[in-house]
């Protein structure tokens, strides 16, 4: 197999461009061993399919796009992995379950933050928000109540719900705290 012409060639282009092409593909991943990797592939699969690939004219430019292709590649794989592991971890972060002493200990500062956000909020999105989340009733109660309409009552919640989730962003807690403390 080795005293083939085709074998030679091979053996003489991957001598001959290896270093280049590592080079190149480092470019795109500043990562000498994934950069190596990605060469060797490359010739790996131009090996494969050699017989296919004999009448190319520019070889070079060829092995250049291929190895530009497969950088961008070994890319997107990477930041695949990368973005996998960030959601694990914080898939792990978030189910570990606070103890009974920190739940206790958090609660006044995070009912303060609330009471807090919902004095900020507009005069009547905040009379429409404590009727219909501290109060209990129904969009529609609240509609009769303060004498608006259901769907005015329905935009006021959403006006005010998309204020609170933004006040309470901004100290990096999560909107649904709304609804975990029993308050709303």
């Amino acid at each position: 197999m080795t005293a083939t012409p085709s074998f030679q060639a091979y053996n003489d282009l991957f001598h001959s461009l290896y270093n280049e092409l590592c080079n190149y593909a480092n470019t795109f991943l500043n990562d000498d061993d994934a950069a190596e990797d990605v060469v060797q592939e490359t010739f790996i699969k131009l090996w494969q399919k050699h017989r296919e690939i004999i009448g190319i004219p520019n070889i070079k430019a060829y092995l250049f796009r291929a190895v530009r292709n497969n950088s961008i590649s070994a890319l997107r794989r990477r930041n695949a992995e990368e973005t996998g592991n960030k959601a694990y971890e914080w898939v792990v972060d978030v189910s570990e379950e606070p103890d009974a002493l920190e739940k206790q200990n958090a609660k006044p500062y995070y009912e303060q933050l609330i009471y807090e956000a919902i004095a900020n909020l507009p005069p009547q999105c905040r009379e429409v928000f404590t009727c219909c989340r501290l109060q209990g009733m129904t969009h529609q109660q609240t509609a009769v109540k303060l004498g608006l309409s259901a769907k005015t009552v329905e935009n006021y919640m959403g006006r005010a719900l998309k204020i609170l989730r933004k006040y309470l962003g901004e100290y990096g807690l999560p909107a649904g705290l709304l609804f975990l403390l029993k308050i709303c």
